[in-house]
C-alpha cells in the first residue's frame, strides 16, 4: 500500500470484505493504528460512533463551577462549546444555572455575595472503572482490525502468550469462546456438494493449453537419456514466484533454467546452480502461459529438460482474482480440505489440490481416495 495521508475508498471497502491480500491487510491495520481519522471513518460505518464518543465522554473530565457559569452567560471558549455539543451531562447543569439565574433580579444579581456558593462535586469515576472502559476501547479497536489477521499475526500472539504467563489474567475474566466460521457463499457451496456427491472436481480449460502430448524423439538413438522436470508441469500456481524442481543428474556440476513467455521469448534465467532447484528473484506476470527449459552441465557436455520426446514443460501464474479467493478461503476455513481442493482444481492447480486431498485423508479417506484417482485423469489430455 502506497504511504497515502489516509485509506483509499477500495482500501475501506477491502478492509471491510476481508478481501484484501495479506500483505495489504497488514498495510491497512498498521494504519489505522496510528490515523484517528481513519479509525473513527471505519467505527461510523460500521455502526460504532455513538459507542466511541459515550466512551471518550466516560474518560474525559467535565466542567468544573467556572467553565459552568461561563456557559450559562454565553462566554464559553470554543473547547467549552465542543464539550458541551458532546455532553448531554455538562448541557443539562448549564441549561438548569441559566435558568436559574433567569429567575434572580437584577438587584439580587449585583450585589457581590457574601460566600461563594459551590455546586456539588461530581464524583469522578473509580480507578476500576476507568481501567474497564480504557480496556473496552481497546478490545473494541481490536475487533476492527485484528480479527482477520490471526493467521499473519503469529509472533505477536507468541509475544502475548509469553507476556501472559508472566502476568495471569485476574479470575474474573471469562474466556472468550473461538468465532464460528463464515457461512460459504452460494456458489462455493455449490461446487463443494457436487464434488462430495460426484466423487469428481471440475477440470480448468486453462489445462488443454498446459498439457503437452508426448512428442516423437527425432535425434539419434547414440544421444543421452534426458533427465525429468518435476514441477510445475502441466498445472498452474498460486505464487508469482514458483519452485523450478528436477531430477539431479549423476556427475553434473552445474544446472541452469531459462523461462519463456508463449511468444518463446526468454523472461526469467538461473545463473549456474548446484542444486536441482531454483526460484526466480523476481515475480512473474499473472494471468500468464510460460514454459520452461534446464539446461544441466557434465562434464563439457550439456543435457537439456524436457527434449523431444517429452512434452514442454508448461504452467500458469493464476490470476490475481483467483488467487485472492482461494487464499481467502485458506484463512477463513482452513480446516476445509475438500473445499480447498475443489477451488484449486477449478483454477487449474493440480499440484496444490493434490496436498489438500492428502490432508483431507486423515478425516475422510474414501472421499479423498476416490478424488485423487479423478485428480489423476485431470492430468491427461
Amino acid at each position: 500500500m502506497k504511504n497515502t495521508a489516509h485509506l483509499t475508498e477500495a482500501q475501506f471497502t477491502g478492509y471491510q470484505a476481508r478481501t484484501l491480500a495479506a500483505a495489504e491487510l497488514l498495510s491497512v491495520d498498521a494504519h489505522l493504528l496510528q490515523c484517528p481519522v481513519c479509525r473513527d471513518r471505519l467505527a461510523a460505518a460500521a455502526g460504532l460512533a455513538p459507542a466511541l464518543t459515550a466512551l471518550r465522554l466516560d474518560l474525559s473530565e467535565h466542567l468544573d463551577y467556572d467553565q459552568i457559569a461561563a456557559g450559562a452567560e454565553g462566554k464559553a471558549t470554543p473547547d467549552v462549546q465542543q464539550h458541551l455539543a458532546e455532553c448531554p451531562l455538562c448541557r443539562a447543569e448549564v441549561a438548569d444555572l441559566a435558568a436559574f439565574r433567569a429567575q434572580l433580579s437584577p438587584a439580587q444579581l449585583s450585589p457581590a455575595p457574601a460566600a461563594v456558593v459551590q455546586l456539588p462535586v461530581r464524583r469522578k469515576p473509580s480507578r476500576w472503572l476507568q481501567y474497564a472502559a480504557i480496556a473496552a476501547g481497546v478490545i473494541l479497536a481490536a475487533g476492527l482490525g485484528v480479527r482477520t489477521l490471526r493467521q499473519v499475526q503469529t509472533s505477536a500472539q507468541t509475544s502475548a502468550q509469553t507476556s501472559a504467563k508472566n502476568s495471569p489474567p485476574p479470575a474474573s475474566v471469562a474466556q472468550q469462546a473461538a468465532p464460528a466460521e463464515p457461512a460459504l457463499p452460494a456458489e462455493q457451496l455449490a461446487a463443494l456438494e457436487l464434488a462430495r456427491t460426484t466423487r469428481q472436481l471440475q477440470r480448468a480449460p486453462v489445462l488443454d493449453r498446459l498439457i503437452a502430448r508426448r512428442g516423437v524423439l527425432l535425434g539419434s538413438a547414440g544421444e543421452a537419456k534426458a533427465f525429468d522436470v518435476t514441477a510445475p508441469v502441466g498445472t498452474t500456481v498460486l505464487g508469482a514466484q514458483p519452485t523450478f524442481r528436477w531430477q539431479a543428474v549423476p556427475g553434473a556440476t552445474q544446472y541452469k533454467v531459462a523461462v519463456f513467455d508463449e511468444n518463446f521469448e526468454k523472461v526469467a534465467s538461473s545463473p549456474a546452480i548446484t542444486t536441482a532447484e531454483w526460484q526466480p528473484a523476481k515475480p512473474l506476470a499473472r494471468g500468464r502461459i510460460y514454459n520452461w527449459q534446464v539446461t544441466a552441465q557434465i562434464g563439457g557436455k550439456s543435457l537439456r529438460s524436457p527434449q523431444p520426446p517429452a512434452p514442454e514443460a508448461r504452467f500458469q501464474v493464476t490470476s490475481a482474482e483467483a488467487a485472492t479467493e482461494i487464499e481467502t478461503a485458506r484463512r477463513l476455513h482452513p480446516a476445509n480440505h475438500l473445499l480447498l481442493a475443489v477451488l484449486l482444481s477449478q483454477a487449474g492447480a493440480l499440484d496444490d489440490a493434490d496436498l489438500e486431498l492428502t490432508a483431507l485423508a486423515s478425516t475422510d479417506a474414501p472421499t479423498a481416495q476416490a478424488l485423487r484417482a479423478n485428480l489423476q485423469s485431470l492430468r491427461s489430455r
